[in-house]
Protein backbone atom coordinates (compact mmCIF):
# COMPACT_ATOMS: atom_id res chain seq x y z
CA UNK A 1 0.00 0.00 0.00
CA UNK A 2 1.01 3.42 -0.85
CA UNK A 3 1.50 5.88 1.77
CA UNK A 4 1.38 9.84 1.10
CA UNK A 5 4.82 11.44 1.33
CA UNK A 6 4.84 14.56 2.88
CA UNK A 7 6.89 16.11 -0.52
CA UNK A 8 4.17 14.28 -2.73
CA UNK A 9 1.27 16.05 -4.07
CA UNK A 10 -1.62 16.53 -1.65
CA UNK A 11 -4.54 14.10 -2.35
CA UNK A 12 -7.36 17.09 -2.46
CA UNK A 13 -6.02 18.53 -5.51
CA UNK A 14 -4.87 21.71 -4.56
CA UNK A 15 -1.43 21.26 -6.45
CA UNK A 16 0.26 22.12 -3.29
CA UNK A 17 2.99 19.41 -1.64
CA UNK A 18 1.20 17.23 1.13
CA UNK A 19 3.37 19.17 4.15
CA UNK A 20 2.37 22.35 3.11
CA UNK A 21 -1.53 21.45 3.06
CA UNK A 22 -3.74 19.11 4.58
CA UNK A 23 -0.84 16.99 6.11
CA UNK A 24 -1.24 19.35 9.39
CA UNK A 25 -5.16 19.02 8.98
CA UNK A 26 -5.09 14.97 8.32
CA UNK A 27 -2.93 13.99 11.34
CA UNK A 28 -4.74 14.42 13.77
CA UNK A 29 -2.78 11.80 16.53
CA UNK A 30 -0.21 15.20 15.94
CA UNK A 31 -3.13 17.64 16.58
CA UNK A 32 -4.35 15.74 19.98
CA UNK A 33 -0.87 15.17 21.32
CA UNK A 34 0.10 18.88 21.20
CA UNK A 35 -3.30 19.65 23.06
CA UNK A 36 -1.57 17.15 25.85
CA UNK A 37 -4.04 14.23 24.77
CA UNK A 38 -1.82 11.03 26.37
CA UNK A 39 0.74 13.15 28.43
CA UNK A 40 -0.90 12.22 31.75
CA UNK A 41 -0.87 8.56 30.90
CA UNK A 42 1.06 6.56 33.57
CA UNK A 43 4.68 5.41 32.81
CA UNK A 44 3.75 1.65 32.45
CA UNK A 45 -0.06 2.56 30.89
CA UNK A 46 -0.43 -0.36 27.87
CA UNK A 47 -1.73 0.59 24.87
CA UNK A 48 -4.14 -2.45 23.93
CA UNK A 49 -5.25 -3.88 20.70
CA UNK A 50 -8.92 -3.30 19.33
CA UNK A 51 -11.19 -5.28 22.26
CA UNK A 52 -14.38 -4.08 20.99
CA UNK A 53 -13.70 -6.39 17.59
CA UNK A 54 -15.21 -3.58 15.29
CA UNK A 55 -12.66 -2.49 12.30
CA UNK A 56 -12.55 1.16 12.78
CA UNK A 57 -11.89 1.49 8.69
CA UNK A 58 -14.88 -0.24 8.18
CA UNK A 59 -17.08 1.86 10.70
CA UNK A 60 -15.73 4.86 9.59
CA UNK A 61 -16.94 4.10 5.93
CA UNK A 62 -20.39 3.14 7.44
CA UNK A 63 -20.78 6.16 9.02
CA UNK A 64 -19.96 8.79 6.46
CA UNK A 65 -21.82 6.90 3.92
CA UNK A 66 -24.68 9.66 3.84
CA UNK A 67 -21.26 12.32 2.99
CA UNK A 68 -19.88 9.74 0.80
CA UNK A 69 -22.76 8.66 -1.27
CA UNK A 70 -22.57 12.67 -2.62
CA UNK A 71 -18.68 12.38 -3.37
CA UNK A 72 -17.93 12.91 -6.96
CA UNK A 73 -13.82 12.36 -6.74
CA UNK A 74 -11.15 12.29 -4.54
CA UNK A 75 -11.46 15.43 -3.20
CA UNK A 76 -14.84 15.41 -2.05
CA UNK A 77 -14.10 11.58 -0.60
CA UNK A 78 -11.48 12.97 1.79
CA UNK A 79 -12.90 15.91 2.73
CA UNK A 80 -16.28 13.62 3.91
CA UNK A 81 -14.30 11.16 5.75
CA UNK A 82 -12.00 14.53 7.10
CA UNK A 83 -15.72 15.61 8.72
CA UNK A 84 -16.79 12.49 9.81
CA UNK A 85 -13.59 11.69 11.79
CA UNK A 86 -14.44 15.40 13.47
CA UNK A 87 -17.64 14.96 13.90
CA UNK A 88 -16.96 11.41 15.11
CA UNK A 89 -14.41 12.38 17.99
CA UNK A 90 -16.17 15.07 18.84
CA UNK A 91 -18.91 13.22 19.97
CA UNK A 92 -16.95 12.14 22.84
CA UNK A 93 -16.04 15.41 24.07
CA UNK A 94 -18.50 18.09 26.17
CA UNK A 95 -20.88 20.30 24.67
CA UNK A 96 -18.54 22.89 25.70
CA UNK A 97 -15.27 21.25 24.07
CA UNK A 98 -17.44 20.48 21.00
CA UNK A 99 -18.29 23.96 20.46
CA UNK A 100 -14.61 25.24 20.90
CA UNK A 101 -13.24 22.25 19.04
CA UNK A 102 -15.91 22.76 15.86
CA UNK A 103 -15.04 27.03 16.58
CA UNK A 104 -11.58 26.42 16.31
CA UNK A 105 -11.10 24.00 13.47
CA UNK A 106 -13.90 25.85 10.69
CA UNK A 107 -11.63 29.48 11.48
CA UNK A 108 -8.94 27.84 10.63
CA UNK A 109 -10.16 25.62 7.79
CA UNK A 110 -13.29 27.50 6.07
CA UNK A 111 -12.93 30.92 5.31
CA UNK A 112 -16.64 31.94 4.22
CA UNK A 113 -19.36 32.30 6.46
CA UNK A 114 -22.02 30.88 4.31
CA UNK A 115 -19.59 27.59 3.96
CA UNK A 116 -19.50 27.28 8.00
CA UNK A 117 -22.95 27.54 8.57
CA UNK A 118 -23.38 24.47 6.29
CA UNK A 119 -20.61 22.69 7.47
CA UNK A 120 -21.55 22.99 11.14
CA UNK A 121 -25.35 21.61 10.17
CA UNK A 122 -23.49 18.65 8.88
CA UNK A 123 -21.19 18.35 11.48
CA UNK A 124 -24.51 18.25 13.84
CA UNK A 125 -26.24 15.82 11.39
CA UNK A 126 -23.29 13.54 11.54
CA UNK A 127 -23.20 13.90 15.56
CA UNK A 128 -26.65 12.66 15.75
CA UNK A 129 -25.75 9.65 13.74
CA UNK A 130 -23.08 8.80 15.48
CA UNK A 131 -25.69 8.97 18.59
CA UNK A 132 -27.95 6.63 16.80
CA UNK A 133 -26.18 4.36 15.08
CA UNK A 134 -23.28 3.72 16.84
CA UNK A 135 -23.45 4.36 20.47
CA UNK A 136 -21.54 1.28 21.61
CA UNK A 137 -18.51 2.04 19.63
CA UNK A 138 -16.29 3.78 22.12
CA UNK A 139 -12.68 4.45 20.08
CA UNK A 140 -11.24 7.72 18.75
CA UNK A 141 -10.20 8.13 15.56
CA UNK A 142 -6.50 9.03 15.98
CA UNK A 143 -5.79 9.32 12.02
CA UNK A 144 -6.60 7.81 8.50
CA UNK A 145 -5.03 7.20 5.71
CA UNK A 146 -6.25 6.76 1.94
CA UNK A 147 -4.23 4.25 0.17
CA UNK A 148 -4.47 3.11 -3.26
CA UNK A 149 -3.70 -0.24 -5.16
CA UNK A 150 -4.86 -1.68 -8.46
CA UNK A 151 -7.08 1.49 -8.63
CA UNK A 152 -8.99 0.21 -5.76
CA UNK A 153 -9.39 2.94 -2.74
CA UNK A 154 -8.13 1.43 1.02
CA UNK A 155 -8.66 3.09 4.13
CA UNK A 156 -6.66 2.97 7.29
CA UNK A 157 -7.22 3.80 10.32
CA UNK A 158 -5.79 4.19 13.44
CA UNK A 159 -7.50 4.56 16.56
CA UNK A 160 -7.75 4.20 20.40
CA UNK A 161 -9.99 3.45 23.11
CA UNK A 162 -11.72 6.49 25.05
CA UNK A 163 -12.07 6.00 28.81
CA UNK A 164 -15.68 7.77 28.37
Amino acid sequence: MARIGRNQPCPCGSGKKYKKCCYEKNNISQTFLANGFGKNLPKDAVINTNIQNEKMSEVLLEFAEPLIDKCKDDKAFYKALQISAIAWNSSFLSTEERKKLIDESFNKYINDNDDREIAKEILSKMLERKMKKFPDIKRMIMDFQISYKDGQQHLNVISSSTTE
